[in-house]
C-alpha cells in the first residue's frame, strides 16, 4: 500500500520551510531581523523484513543566524561610541562658552588693558576714565556670562541624566518582560526567535546609555552585567536611581544598594562624567581667573586714590564667617599673609604721616585688626556685626589711605635743633625699610662750614652724604634717591642730632586690603559674582589712578597694566597664557573624541556590516531557497497524486 503519510510530511515540511523563507524576505528591511534557517529531519523508518524505508521527513529546528562574538562587540562599540559623542557634545558647548569670538574673555581682558594704557596718556580726561571703568564692566559681564552658560549647561545636564535614568528604567523592565517571554516559550519547547530578535535590538539601545558585558547561554538564558553590576534576570526588573553625594557629585545606584554603580561607558556614564567632572573642571579655572583678576588688580587699586582723594571713611565689600577667630580659620574669600600694613593719615594742614600694624593672620582675627586701627590716633575701625565687614573712620577733618606715601615730617623727638626737615615725592625704592638721618656738624642749615646730613639704610649702611651747611639754600629739596626728597628749614642743628622716616614700596604686605573689599576696583569673589564696584561705577574720580590725588598722577596705572604681564596665575602663567591654555585643553580634548568618534563610528559600520552579512536577509539567497522548497513542495505533491492514482488503480481491479 502506498504510504501518503510519507508525502504527506514532506509537504508539510516543505510548505513550512516556504513560511520561513517568505517570513526572511518580508523582514528583509526590519532593524535587528536575524535570518531563519529551515533544519530537516527524517523520520524514523519502518522495517519491511530486512528493508527499512524512511517515513519522511520533520522540521527539526528553526535556527536563528547569529554570530555571538560580532553582535557583543558590535554592542560594546555601541556603548563607546555613544559616551564619546555625549562627550564631544558638551565638551564642544564648554568651548562655546569660554570662546565667543570678539566677545571672549582673552579679548575683552585685552581691551581693558589697553583702556588703562590709554588713560596714562590721558588722565584728566573723564570720558577716558570712564571707559576704563566700562570695559572694567564689559570684561566682568563676559566673565559672569561664561560662569552662568556653565551653570546652565550643568543644570541642563543634570535633568538629562535624570531623562536618560527614567528612559533606562523602562528599558529595564521592557527586557525583563522579554525575558520572561523567552522561559515561557523554552519551557513549552518554542522557539523565542521573535523575543530574541527584540532583546538583541533593546540591548543595544539600552549599550547607548550604559556599558554593557553580556553572555548569552543556549536557550536564551542571558547574563548581563551594567558596568560593574550583575543585574538579575527575576520576576522584578532591576531599576537605577540617581542620588547625590556629601560633596555634590551624582551617582547612580542600582535597586537598594547605597554603593555607587561604575556604568562603564555609554551616554549616562558620560553625562555623569561631565556633570561630576568636566564642567566643574571648567568652571573652577574660571574661577581662578575672576578670583585672580579682582585680587590682583584690587591689592593695587587698594593701594591708591582718585581724584577724590584720601578717604573719610571705608567699608569692605568682601566678608569673614566670624570676625573673632583667627582670619586663616575665618574663610577670607582671598589669602591673607604675615606682614605689615601701612596707613598713611592726612592732617587737616595736609601733612602726612605714616602709621604700621602688624598682622598675623594665624592669631589674628578681624575684631583684632579693627582694634589696632582703631588704636591709631585719628582713626577708629569697627565690625559690622551682620556681615563681618570691616568699616574704617577718620575724625572730622582727617582722612586716610593706604598709598603708602612718604611721611611729611619726621619724629623729632631727638633732634635738638631748630631746622625742621620735611620729606616729599614718591618712594620708588624695591622694599619697605626705614631710612636713618644722622646730622654730622653743628651750626646754621645753610649757612656753617662743614655741616653734612648722612643718610643710612635701615641696615645701617650708608647712602650718601649731604651738604646742608654753607651753599645748601635751606628749604630746597634734596635728593635721596627712589624718588625722595629731603628738604630742611633755616635754623640749627646739632652734630649727632638724628631722626628716621619709613618709606614703603609695597603698603599691604598681607593682602587683607584685597580680601576685605576696602577700596577696591572690583565687587565680588568670582566668576559668577564679579562686577566693577559700584563706588567706582557711580564715581569716575574714585578710579585710583595715583598715589596724590593728582589728576596729572598716573603711577597706580602703571602697576595695573603691568598686571598684564605677571605671572600669578597657576603654572606660573599670565592672564593671558591662562585663558590660552584653557582654550588649548578643551580644543585637545573636543579633537581627541572627535578623533576617536571617527575611529569609533568606522568600527561600528565594518560590525554592523559584518554582522548583517552573516545575520541578515539576503533576497537573491531567499529566492533561491525559495524555488528549491517550492520544487520540492511540489514534488510532494506528484507523490501523493501518484499514491492516489495507485489506490485508485487497485480498488478498480478489486471491483
Amino acid at each position: 500500500m502506498p504510504n501518503f503519510a510519507l508525502g504527506l510530511s514532506s509537504l508539510r515540511a516543505n510548505q513550512f520551510a516556504l513560511n520561513v523563507v517568505a517570513n526572511n524576505i518580508a523582514n528583509a528591511g526590519t532593524e535587528g531581523y536575524h535570518r531563519r534557517n529551515v533544519h530537516f529531519q527524517q523520520l524514523r523508518a519502518n522495517e519491511y523484513g530486512e528493508f527499512r524505508i524512511g517515513t519522511g521527513v520533520s522540521i527539526n529546528y528553526i535556527e536563528r543566524v547569529r554570530d555571538q562574538v560580532t553582535e557583543a562587540s558590535l554592542t560594546n562599540v555601541i556603548s563607546d561610541l555613544s559616551n564619546v559623542d555625549q562627550l564631544l557634545q558638551v565638551e564642544r558647548q564648554v568651548e562655546v562658552t569660554l570662546l565667543s569670538g570678539n566677545n571672549s574673555i582673552n579679548s575683552e581682558l585685552d581691551q581693558f588693558f589697553g583702556e588703562v594704557s590709554r588713560l596714562t596718556s590721558s588722565p584728566d580726561e573723564p570720558a577716558q576714565r570712564t571707559a576704563v571703568i566700562e570695559t572694567g564692566q564689559r570684561l566682568a559681564g563676559v566673565i559672569r556670562t561664561a560662569a552662568t552658560q556653565l551653570d546652565q549647561l550643568r543644570n541642563a545636564v543634570q535633568f538629562q541624566i535624570q531623562e536618560e535614568i527614567t528612559a533606562l528604567n523602562q528599558d529595564m523592565a521592557t527586557l525583563n518582560e522579554i525575558n520572561i517571554e523567552i522561559r515561557s516559550f523554552t519551557a513549552r519547547r518554542a522557539d523565542p526567535n521573535t523575543e530574541l530578535d527584540q532583546r538583541d535590538a533593546l540591548l543595544n539601545r539600552i549599550a547607548e546609555s550604559v556599558g554593557i558585558t553580556r553572555n548569552d547561554h543556549v536557550g536564551g538564558e542571558l547574563n548581563l552585567m551594567i558596568g560593574n553590576a550583575s543585574i538579575q534576570q527575576a520576576n522584578h526588573a532591576s531599576e537605577f536611581h540617581l542620588s547625590e553625594t556629601e560633596t555634590g557629585e551624582l551617582v547612580v545606584l542600582l535597586d537598594d544598594s547605597d554603593r555607587a554603580t561604575d556604568l562603564g561607558s555609554g551616554r549616562l556614564a558620560a553625562l555623569l562624567e561631565v556633570y561630576n567632572s568636566t564642567i566643574p573642571k571648567y568652571q573652577e579655572k574660571l574661577d581662578t581667573i575672576a578670583g585672580e583678576l579682582i585680587r590682583n588688580v584690587d591689592q593695587v587699586h587698594a593701594t591708591g586714590i582718585g581724584t577724590a582723594g584720601s578717604f573719610q571713611s571705608l567699608l569692605g565689600s568682601r566678608v569673614v564667617d566670624q570676625s573673632d577667630i583667627p582670619l586663616d580659620d575665618a574663610g577670607p574669600v582671598f589669602p591673607i599673609a604675615s606682614g605689615e600694613l601701612t596707613i598713611s593719615i592726612v592732617q587737616p594742614d595736609g601733612k602726612r604721616r605714616t602709621e604700621i600694624i602688624t598682622i598675623d593672620p594665624t592669631v589674628d582675627s578681624l575684631d583684632d585688626v579693627a582694634a589696632r586701627l582703631s588704636a591709631i590716633p585719628n582713626l577708629r575701625a569697627e565690625v559690622e556685626a551682620e556681615y563681618s565687614q570691616l568699616r574704617i573712620f577718620a575724625e572730622a577733618g582727617y582722612k586716610f589711605d593706604f598709598t603708602g606715601n612718604v611721611q611729611t615730617e619726621p619724629d623729632l623727638t631727638a633732634f635738638s635743633g631748630t631746622s625742621v626737615p620735611t620729606f616729599a615725592g614718591q618712594y620708588t625704592g624695591p622694599v619697605n625699610e626705614t631710612l636713618s638721618f644722622e646730622i654730622e656738624g653743628t651750626g646754621d642749615v645753610g649757612i656753617s662750614d662743614d655741616l653734612f646730613l648722612n643718610v643710612y639704610s635701615e641696615s645701617g649702611t650708608l647712602k650718601q652724604q649731604i651738604n646742608i651747611g654753607q651753599g645748601y639754600e635751606a628749604g630746597t629739596p634734596l635728593d635721596i634717591g627712589d624718588g625722595i626728597e629731603i628738604q630742611l628749614s633755616r635754623g640749627t642743628v646739632a652734630d649727632g642730632d638724628a631722626f628716621s622716616s619709613r618709606v614703603t614700596a609695597n603698603p599691604d604686605e598681607t593682602g587683607i586690603l584685597a580680601a576685605l573689599g576696602l577700596n577696591s576696583f572690583f565687587q565680588g569673589v568670582n566668576a559668577t559674582t564679579i562686577d566693577v564696584s559700584n563706588e567706582v561705577q557711580s564715581n569716575s574720580a574714585r578710579l585710583a589712578m595715583g598715589k596724590t590725588g593728582d589728576p596729572a598722577d598716573t603711577n597706580n596705572l602703571f602697576n595695573v597694566i603691568d598686571l598684564e604681564q605677571y605671572k600669578g596665575m597657576p603654572g606660573n602663567l599670565t592672564f593671558t597664557q591662562y585663558i590660552n591654555e584653557i582654550n588649548v585643553e578643551i580644543g585637545f580634548e573636543i579633537n581627541t573624541n572627535v578623533s576617536l568618534s571617527t575611529s569609533l563610528s568606522s568600527l561600528k559600520l565594518r560590525l554592523e556590516q559584518d554582522r548583517d552579512s552573516y545575520s541578515g536577509v539576503d533576497l537573491n539567497e531567499e529566492i533561491v531557497y525559495l524555488q528549491q522548497f517550492q520544487k520540492s513542495y511540489e514534488a510532494a505533491t506528484r507523490v501523493i497524486q501518484a499514491a492516489d492514482q495507485i489506490l485508485d488503480d487497485l480498488f478498480s481491479i478489486l471491483r
